[in-house]
Parts: structure tokens; sequence; C-alpha cells
């Protein structure tokens, strides 16, 4: 496992548990600083997913979702890890305007991108990232993964707007996820996966360039940092998951 993948789990594992401890406090307290805009961001980096096949390998059941038929009878999911963003398990709202759950997308890897849709600079790259990802992914492991878009924008980001920004992307199918929620969830989730973001003004967000990938059972198992970066660790990361 990389240096840096190890960092985030301590961290996702570690942000849970204090927000699981202030269960209902205020969550939308400021980040930390970060760059003024993301068009400005110049590091990138790439966690190595090496170590990625370590995870999520324990026996659970496929969700719903399984697209493949003939599989035995589910047995019972097991308890969650530590790290799972899974126990964050208040409902989201959809680009169909329906209730959507994180640990719903149990038994299925996926990827997570935050955005949001008045961005026309880092965000198109991010969505692409994830597009690029799926792509590259051969074609059982492609139906087995979620693409999960968590928009910043809580209020402005109606699951109406982000159903026509979806549709003009041509992503607004099976597979994508749209998701807005409330301010607290919103935070919440930004710190589990290490997505640092802050409102600006005048409906512009300054925030992390982030595409993170899960295991079946939510753990964080690879991170692409940056922008134009090369998505095979993901992908490899992925690949891991499905075996």
């Amino acid at each position: 496992m990389s240096r840096t993948l190890r960092a985030l789990l301590t961290t996702t594992a570690a942000a849970l548990a204090a927000l699981l401890a202030a269960c209902g406090e205020d969550g939308a307290a400021a980040s930390a600083p970060v760059a003024d805009h993301p068009s400005h961001v110049a590091h990138v980096a790439a966690t190595d997913a090496s170590g990625a096949a370590g995870h999520g390998q324990q026996a659970v059941a496929h969700s719903a979702h399984d697209h493949h038929a003939g599989h035995q009878p589910a047995l019972p999911a097991g308890p969650l890890p530590g790290a799972s963003l899974f126990h964050l398990a208040s409902a989201w709202t959809d680009q169909d305007g329906g209730a959507f759950a994180l640990p719903d997308l149990r038994g299925r890897p996926s990827v997570f991108v935050m955005f949001y849709g008045d961005c026309t600079t880092a965000c198109p790259l991010l969505v692409k990232a994830a597009e690029d990802i799926e792509a590259a992914l051969p074609a059982a492991v492609r139906e087995e993964v979620e693409f999960v878009m968590v928009t910043f924008a809580t209020a402005a980001d109606t699951p109406a707007k982000l159903k026509d920004y979806a549709a003009g992307k041509g992503l607004d199918r099976a597979g994508w996820r749209w998701l807005v929620g409330s301010p607290l969830q919103t935070r919440q989730l930004a710190t589990m996966l290490g997505v640092q973001y802050r409102d600006v003004g005048n409906g512009m967000f300054a925030h992390s360039n982030v595409v993170t990938v899960l295991d079946r059972d939510g753990v964080p198992v690879a991170r692409l940092e940056g922008l134009g970066v090369d998505p095979e660790p993901a992908v490899a990361a992925l690949v891991a998951a499905t075996e």
C-alpha cells in the first residue's frame, strides 16, 4: 500500500470517528484554506494502486443493483470496515429527485467525484476523468462500477439542474448518480474523501481536485489528485475490487 493511500485511510477512519461522535452538531465549519480557483491548481499526483487488491476482498453479498444473473442467494453482509464511507447513511437526493443512501452502493466498487454545476474550468475535467476511467475498464468490470458525482452547491444544484447537466454530457444513464445533499452531509463526505472546498461567493467554489475509488465495502483504495492525471491507478483498483 502506498504511503499516500495509507495516510488517506488513516485520515478517513479518524474523520469518521469524529463525525459520528459529533452527530447532530453543526458540520458546516470552514475547511482548511485551499487554492483560490481550481484552474490554478498545479499539483498533480496519483495514488499507487498496487496495494488495492488487499482491500474489500472478503465475501460480501452483491447488492440489488447486481447486473449479473445466476448468482447464488445473497449472504448476509458483514460489519462495515472502520474506514468505510458507508457509515454515512443519511439519504441524498439524486438527479431524478429520488432518495439515495451511500450504503445502497455496498457490494459494488464506486468512483466518487465532488464538483459543482456552474464550474467551467476544473469540474468538467474531473467529470471527464471519471468518464476516462469508465472507458478504460474491461466491459465486465464496467458493469459492476457506480460513478457518483456529488455537488458542493447544495442550494444552486437542484436535482433538475443536475439532471440537465448530466444529460448535456450524455451521462444521465445507468451507473451514474448525481447527488445533492444538505450542507452538513456535503461537508461530512468531503472530510471523509479528503476534499477541501470553500464558497467564495457569486456561485463559485474553491476546491480540491480529487477522484476517489472505493471498494465494495466503501473503503478508499485509490485516489487521483489533480487534473489530467493518468487514470491507470484507478482502473487497476477497480479491476482488483471486482476479482
